[in-house]
């Protein structure tokens, strides 16, 4: 059994009547690339804050690598790599100059630091810019750097608040198969917090998705999309007295019409009842599949949320 990385048990920090996050029970493991989904407001950053002992939880308990990040904050801060979703690197400076600060305040030797620094900044593909001032850098290449940051000091775990926001899609794309090779190849366990449906879809060996500082639902996406039985249903022709009578249909939640097309969303498989609708009505069924996804799983915890 893998063992346990992050955990938190009941983790809550109110704002005077205000809870951000409320009752959070987790558990990341080694080399796991966790995700957690939600929209803004919902408590990720406020966790992640939690994690790194940045802001004090009004009551819960919290550990990084076994070690309580509540009554040895600084500690459990060397263990884990943090990348905000703003990273926090000086323009004036050269990303060499960059990861050489952080290195000295990290405590690490001025023998190792100039071969960790040029090994870190090949592995985010900024070795040919090392000399460049960081105010010259794009969004994604500021994010590459911030990630080289966190990494330089070898942590075990690596905690990233929203990074690919403002990043094109191939370069989010780069970054993000870059951090799974991390998880993959170097056992580092990655959190990371992400609105970005796509992307928690594509990469995430687990996912919660946290509404208003609860986390309200949690596992692998096969696990999640389980629970969502999606029907994707194709007509010669469709009508909305064939959409009235399938939505009446017992554990039938909701039919969406597209063209010819019906998405189905329902408790349980009701194929068979829905061809027997079909067929009373003389209608001919083109094409039938099973269609769940993330984003239909998201949709139905997040009604009133926009998706973006």
């Amino acid at each position: 059994m893998k063992k346990v990385m992050i955990k938190t048990v009941n983790l809550t920090k109110k704002y005077g009547d205000f809870t951000a996050v409320k009752d959070l029970n987790l558990e990341v493991y080694e080399g796991e690339f966790f995700c957690l989904l939600g929209p803004n407001g919902a408590g990720k950053t406020t966790t992640f804050l939690m994690l790194l002992g940045l802001t004090r939880p009004t009551h819960g308990s919290a550990w990084i690598d076994d070690c309580d990040v509540i009554r040895n904050p600084l500690e459990a801060r060397k263990r884990v790599g943090f990348v905000p979703e703003v990273p926090g690197l000086y323009d004036d400076l050269t990303a060499k100059e960059n990861l050489i600060f952080t290195a000295g305040l990290n405590g690490i030797p001025k023998g190792v630091r100039e071969k960790k620094i040029k090994e870190f900044l090949k592995k985010v593909d900024l070795e040919e810019w090392a000399d460049v001032k960081v105010g010259k850098f794009s969004r994604g290449m500021k994010q590459r750097l911030a990630i080289a940051d966190a990494l330089i000091k070898e942590p075990k775990v690596l905690i990233l608040d929203e990074p690919t926001a403002g990043i094109d899609p191939k370069g989010s794309e780069e970054m993000l198969s870059f951090l799974e090779s991390l998880s993959r190849n170097e056992s580092i366990t990655i959190l990371m917090s992400s609105h970005l449906l796509h992307h928690v879809e594509k990469y995430g060996d687990r996912i919660a998705i946290m509404k208003r500082g609860e986390i309200i639902a949690t596992g692998s996406l096969a696990s999640l999309i389980k629970e969502e039985n999606v029907i994707e249903l194709e007509l010669e022709s469709v009508d909305e007295a064939l959409v009235s009578e399938i939505n009446a249909l017992a554990d039938v939640r909701e039919v969406e019409k597209k063209g010819n097309k019906l998405i189905i969303v329902a408790q349980r498989d009701v194929r068979k009842e829905i061809f027997e609708v079909a067929s009373r009505e003389g209608r001919k069924i083109i094409g039938v599949r099973l269609a769940p996804s993330l984003e239909r799983i998201y949709v139905r915890y997040f009604k009133e949320e926009e998706i973006r």
